[in-house]
């Protein structure tokens, strides 16, 4: 009845898999739990084929490195069930009945579960835009459902899936967001509730803004098929009607290592995050 399905890059998510492994045989339905390894290190790759001793998962290895977006396609093709559950390999399910709520609601729809941040941590910016930004309760969410849709945890009948599909020309950033707007455009409701993981952070300041500088490149072009959903492409549009995008490229540019400084520092503001943002797609699209 269920496909777990992970991707995997340079991840051990062996404790993960043992923990939704006995989730599973507690449902008494038929299951699987299948990890596509999209080019990872030796050490890791090694660490995790210990998995495939368990009954019903297997793991899956790329040679070359292929993007969320692919992986994620490439599991719900290789899914055996009618129902997919994506979950990242930096996650762990929050509540004992995870894995029996997703299944109550199984139907023709999408149902995401939410995530959620520890305390305590020393991805200091990270965890601080993860809990106050991304991080929302289901009722939040529901105000809207595809503007919130995040690829971390959701339940999706594979037959859907595989007729929306991720979009594979975005290869690390705002796939979720197309994907989103991929299943508005197709009618299919997408249902919020609260069915929480944890998103056990081990990523420093330094690796997260090149992440996110990575993710800003991608909306590069998509401005407008991206913008009711996106917050930075609106701030960019009203800069755009004021002929101020090159202003704000200018100061950008003057002051991105003190932006820098803050932002990987113990107290990062996240007001100077999202000026970092914006400014750095101002400076990409003159």
């Amino acid at each position: 009845m269920l496909s777990i399905l992970i991707p995997v890059y340079n991840i051990n998510c062996v404790s993960l898999v043992r923990k939704l492994y006995e989730m599973a045989l507690l449902t008494e339905f038929p299951f699987e739990i299948l990890l596509a390894d999209d080019a990872s290190c030796r050490k890791v790759r090694e660490e995790n084929r210990v998995l495939n001793r368990l009954d019903g998962c297997r793991v899956l290895e790329l040679e070359t490195n292929h993007g969320p977006a692919f992986i994620r396609n490439y599991l719900g093709e290789q899914a055996r069930y009618p129902y997919l559950l994506f979950l990242d390999t930096d996650t762990s399910p929050v509540g004992e009945d995870f894995l029996s709520l997703y299944l109550k609601n199984a139907g023709g729809q999408v149902v995401c579960g939410g995530f959620c941040y520890p305390e305590e941590g020393d991805s200091f910016l990270r965890n601080k835009y993860g809990a106050q930004v991304e991080a929302q309760p289901a009722a939040e969410r529901r105000k809207h459902p595809y503007q919130h849709f995040i690829s971390m945890n959701f339940f999706i009948p594979r037959e859907l899936f595989l007729r929306v599909r991720f979009d594979e020309t975005f290869h690390l950033g705002y796939e979720d967001t197309a994907f989103g707007k991929r299943l508005e455009d197709a009618g299919i409701s997408v249902l919020h509730i609260e069915n929480p993981v944890w998103h056990l952070v081990e990523e420093d300041a330094a690796s997260f803004l090149v992440k996110t500088r990575r993710s800003v490149k991608n909306l590069l072009g998509r401005e407008r098929e991206l913008l009711p959903y996106v917050r930075l492409l609106r701030w960019y549009n009203c800069l755009k009607r004021f002929h101020a995008v090159a202003l704000t490229a200018f100061l950008f540019r003057i002051s991105e290592s003190l932006l820098e400084k803050n932002l990987t520092g113990k107290h990062p503001s996240l007001r100077l995050f999202a000026f970092y943002k914006l400014g750095y797609f101002c400076w990409l699209s003159v």
